[in-house]
């Protein structure tokens, strides 16, 4: 069913044909066969019951598909939310929550933010006392990027990063750092250790000061954010190679690196924008001191209040105090203007009703103009399977969303609990979001049969739609044209990402099908082949494993993507490959890593060339060194090098007339043999261009 593997395709007449034919395989004293007998019409009818069984077998809903893919943990990956990182190129102040238009796709502020006319401005390494600017990379088209602590890399060298400017108030310094040739590397595990250990630093009146930091390249590994805390940090500026600014810098304390890291670039000054359009939002404030409203969303004047009075989870509707003629008592806020938005105050001794002093005890729920009429949902009536319709919404984001169910107490007041898609409550109803149909499907109602639905978290998103290239200008949507005009430029300097559309129903069975046939014990030598180019963290490129049933022993032979022309297996690689096979690896069976084996193929040939050419010696050597070239290209362990295939190659080119003598050997007896003119190389074996004995006729 899940393989879409039809479960039979025989007509009736086939269906009864066969089970008519297996009567004499059970009894000896049924010998009427014909339709006049009433066992032939019992078979007859059964026959008949299995075809429409089937049918309906065969004919699963894409709803019965999904839930069986979820008993098997498969469950269907909602729509996600692009992220991307704005830069300004002058002083701008935003809300959060402000919506940011990139063309017709928007995007939403995540936090308050105060952007400055301040970037990066200069980078320089430091090796062993000497000091490089690789300022270059900044404005480069290429690909080539800088090695920031050389290569190989060593201990003890240092990464620069200048500012014209930080902020005194700046807290975090965000750095986006880019890295080349990163997708050769496995994804990092949680539990991964670096490859090296960085120490960042600040220059400050009293020089270089130590930072907290959080390093999501791992070393200038992967591409990622560097987050530094500047908290309680007086900047100063800093001189080096003739630039003077303001710096931070890294040092390499302790390095084990595959492939030395080299930088693409280092952009500063950003803060994060994500491609939704909330609907309806929904922001928490303690109950301990006022709540101030400064989300954009919020400005717009359209909110509902929601106190939880006691801790219980349940919350009531609060209202703005008409004056002293509403009288002494009642569920009241107070409401006064600040800089950026508005306040809201509680008084329990003066109202007599107050949200209890603690976390998310006071909710405002904001929505826009557009969306007052469509706030309430409708009444639970108590089936499974009851739809609510959410007028104009499509794409949403499930993981964000959220109803507000209201129901009467045991006093008949109105009271209210909010409650999440799927959520586990025995009292709270249970529902999913059919996100592109902009549906709410009740699964279960639990004890609030006969409440009603409103919204109070709704965002919708354009999926991976959202994930925009870099150079982009953002306007703010409900800015007016003069303001427009008055703020600076506003830009993503690097692409977007994450942004992804609700998975179907056939993709889920793929992945399914996919993890089903990806080893999680390994069992054959293929299966640890496929574990260990898996090893999170590391650059393989090449894995054979071998088994000796005789000796319970699997020899696995590993080549890493490396700088060096033939790397070996290092002790560093080792542990982590160790490591990650052992929890898959049966009990009882031996593993043995083995570095490969390179062999040198010496070539001796006597080639007529073409008198026109006058250099046909190096384009032939040139030929010979990249046609054996195993090592670095994509020849497998124990590959077969065809005597016939490459005298073939070698008559084909331009400069070559005639081959009169031609013959390629193994200078490693060793791992390698011959088959009549072929070489055969042994299992953890791997070919290269030895030496060349060439006459040029």
């Amino acid at each position: 069913m899940l393989g879409s593997i039809n479960l039979s395709d025989k007509t009736y007449e086939e269906i009864l044909t066969e089970a008519i034919e297996r009567i004499p395989m059970y009894t000896d004293e049924w010998t009427n066969h014909n339709l006049s007998d009433p066992g032939i019409t019992i078979l007859q009818n059964l026959s008949a019951f299995t075809l429409l069984q089937r049918d309906i077998i065969n004919d699963v809903s894409d709803a019965v598909r999904r839930r069986l893919l979820a008993l098997l943990g498969f469950d269907a990956g909602e729509y996600e939310s692009a992220e991307v990182y704005l830069q300004a190129d002058g002083a701008l102040s935003l809300n959060a929550g402000e919506k940011l238009m990139a063309e017709d796709v928007c995007f939403e502020t995540e936090d308050a933010t105060d952007a400055g006319a301040w970037g990066v401005t200069a980078l320089y390494c430091e090796r062993d006392g000497e000091v490089r600017d690789i300022t270059y990379i900044q404005e480069s088209n290429t690909n080539a990027g800088a090695a920031v602590f050389g290569a190989p890399a060593a201990r003890g060298a240092s990464f620069y990063v200048f500012f014209d400017d930080i902020p005194d108030d700046l807290n975090e310094l965000l750095l986006e750092v880019r890295i080349i040739d990163s997708e050769k590397r496995n994804p990092f595990a949680d539990e991964d250790s670096r490859f090296a250990g960085l120490q960042w630093q600040f220059f400050t009146a009293g020089g270089w000061r130590d930072v907290v930091s959080d390093d999501e390249t791992r070393g200038f590994l992967v591409s990622g954010l560097v987050r530094l805390s500047l908290l309680g940090q007086d900047k100063a500026t800093f001189a080096l190679g003739g630039f003077d600014g303001f710096a931070v810098r890294c040092v390499l304390l302790r390095e084990r690196y595959d492939i030395a890291p080299r930088l693409h670039s280092v952009t500063a000054n950003l803060f994060k924008a994500r491609q939704r359009d909330s609907r309806v939002r929904t922001l928490s404030f303690s109950g301990r001191e006022p709540a101030d409203l400064t989300d954009r969303i919020a400005l717009n004047g359209y909110y509902q209040v929601l106190c939880d009075e006691d801790g219980s989870g349940v919350f009531r509707m609060y209202s703005l105090w008409p004056g002293p003629a509403a009288g002494a008592s009642g569920r009241y806020f107070s409401l006064e203007p600040i800089a950026d938005g508005l306040r809201l105050r509680f008084n329990k001794r003066r109202f007599g009703f107050g949200p209890k002093p603690r976390e998310d005890a006071v909710r405002v729920i904001c929505y826009g103009e557009q969306t007052v009429e469509h706030l309430t949902l409708g009444r639970v009536l108590g089936y499974e399977g009851q739809e609510f319709a959410i007028e104009g919404a499509s794409r949403i984001l499930a993981k964000g969303f959220c109803l507000l169910a209201e129901y009467r107490d045991e006093s008949d007041t109105p009271a209210f609990v909010f409650v999440r898609p799927a959520e586990e409550d025995g009292r709270a109803l249970r529902y999913r979001v059919v996100s592109d149909a902009g549906l709410v499907l009740v699964e279960d109602p639990g004890d609030l049969e006969g409440c009603v639905l409103h919204l109070a978290d709704l965002a919708v998103t354009e999926g991976n739609q959202g994930n925009i290239r870099a150079g982009n200008r953002f306007v703010p949507l409900l800015f007016t044209e003069n303001e427009r005009n008055a703020i600076p430029r506003i830009t993503n300097p690097l692409p977007a990402s994450g942004g992804r559309m609700r998975e179907s129903t056939e993709h889920i069975r793929r992945r399914f099908l996919s993890e089903m046939n990806t080893p999680s014990v390994a069992v054959t030598a293929q299966d640890y082949e496929e574990i260990v180019r898996g090893t999170p963290g590391l650059c393989i490129h090449k894995v054979k494993a071998v088994a000796d049933p005789a000796k319970n022993l699997v020899r696995i032979a590993i080549k890493p993507h490396s700088e060096h022309e033939r790397p070996k297996l290092s002790s560093f690689y080792r542990q982590h490959i160790v490591k990650y096979v052992d929890r898959h690896r049966t009990i009882g069976t031996l593993v043995e890593f083995l570095s490969p084996a390179y062999v040198p193929i010496d070539v001796r040939a006597v080639v007529y060339t073409k008198g026109f050419f006058t250099d046909a010696r190096s384009e032939i050597e040139g030929f010979l060194r990249e046609a054996l070239d195993g090592a670095s290209g994509e020849a497998p362990f124990g590959a077969r090098i065809s005597f016939t295939g490459l005298y073939r190659q070698l008559s084909s080119l331009d400069c070559v007339n005639e081959i009169y003598e031609f013959s390629m050997s193994p200078r490693d007896k060793m791992n390698a043999g011959m088959d009549g003119g072929d070489i055969i190389l042994g299992d953890g074996a791997l070919y290269y261009a030895g030496s060349f004995t060439l006459e040029i006729r």
